[in-house]
């Protein structure tokens, strides 16, 4: 009999080959498709790899790449050497981010992509991306759940040998999207440190297990930005802070789209945080009910707003309602603020003139 959990892996699947992929002035879907990877659907569910969850479980894993970019340069990360971190490209003086993608990623491909970018134009972080994508390939959703742990694992015990050489944990920001936020939860079990904070975009929702779910105990502060809660999202409040993005479920301008509502709503988390590294477009999020409300405008408690995204204080705790009918970080002028892979078309603009230009790609 056909399940409803395989009708969503195949959905999911099916969503993530084209990464919602930017639809091109008068040219057909099928076309966006085509300028992303479609190579990424050759196995089968006999290929799918599951990791050991306990003890067996051997770190570094050859299916788990780190790759740690820091200005203009960027090179893969030395498992094993102690003294890797000094002579690496690794900057003290900036903050750390780990960016861990979700389903059918890895570093490069879409919607982690746009934030690894965004956050190296800023110049002011090391930014570590966590490549585990042999290891959540479609169509293996299923794997792809039970390997988080074997992929937190791994992660925190790389966390502690860096932690070792001189990276400080109290600048350290741990950014997932999906799956990836709960695998930023998970790090939390195998390092002898607490975590500083925690940005989760949408924790991922279906087959996940309560045990390997984000909560607001696995690091000093967890933030988290739900944009299509109770779907591919999860809905209930589960961090310090919870951001209910236009109720949290259906993005407005996802709505009536040639792509899926549901995964749109899912994978524009992305851009909502991207957006918020740059002061002139960071949102500020109104204090509202303990839950994503369901109505367009819920009522709003009293309170004093919040920026939602990197600058969202650390001390800040509750639920905060966004209400935002125009796709984030998507350009509305030439050299403007944005990456055109967050418009749902291509904005009808010239490209950037100069090198001090943000990017439009």
């Amino acid at each position: 009999m056909f399940h409803w959990t395989s009708a969503i892996l195949i959905v999911i699947y099916t969503f993530f080959i084209c990464n919602c992929q930017v639809t091109l002035p008068n040219q057909p879907i099928k076309d966006a498709l085509y300028l992303h990877n479609a190579s990424s659907s050759n196995l089968t569910l006999r290929d799918c790899s599951f990791r050991p969850t306990d003890q067996r479980q051997r770190c570094p894993d050859p299916d788990i790449r780190y790759i740690l970019y820091s200005g203009t340069k960027n090179q893969t990360v030395n498992y094993i050497q102690s003294d890797w971190l000094r002579q690496s490209i690794w900057d003290h003086t900036k903050e750390d981010i780990i960016l861990i993608h979700g389903y059918a990623g890895g570093d490069g491909t879409l919607p982690m992509a746009v934030l690894r970018d965004a956050y190296i134009s800023v110049g002011s972080y090391n930014v570590w991306v966590v490549d585990w994508g042999r290891l959540a390939q479609p169509p293996c959703y299923r794997a792809a759940v039970h390997n988080l742990k074997a992929v937190g694992r791994c992660t925190g015990d790389l966390l502690m040998g860096l932690r070792a050489a001189g990276l400080m944990a109290d600048k350290m920001t741990c950014v997932g999207h999906s799956l990836g936020a709960h695998i930023c939860g998970l790090i939390s079990q195998y390092v002898l440190f607490r975590v500083h904070r925690i940005i989760g975009l949408d924790p991922a929702r279906p087959l996940v297990p309560s045990q390997s779910r984000l909560d607001s105990g696995n690091a000093a502060a967890v933030h988290i930005f739900h944009t299509n809660a109770g779907h591919y999202g999860e809905s209930g409040k589960s961090g310090h802070v919870d951001f209910c993005i236009n109720g949290g479920r259906i993005q407005p301008f996802c709505e009536n789209t040639k792509i899926d509502e549901q995964l749109c709503s899912h994978v524009w988390a992305v851009c909502y945080l991207a957006e918020s590294l740059f002061s002139d477009f960071v949102k500020k999020a109104e204090p509202c009910s303990r839950r994503c409300p369901t109505g367009p405008r819920p009522g709003h408690r009293i309170g004093i707003p919040i920026p939602m995204g990197q600058s969202t204080p650390l001390t800040a705790s509750g639920s905060y309602c966004v209400h935002d009918n125009y796709p984030p970080f998507c350009p509305t002028k030439a050299g403007g603020v944005g990456d055109k892979r967050c418009c749902l078309k291509a904005p009808d603009i010239k490209p950037p003139t100069t090198e001090t230009d943000i990017f439009v790609n």
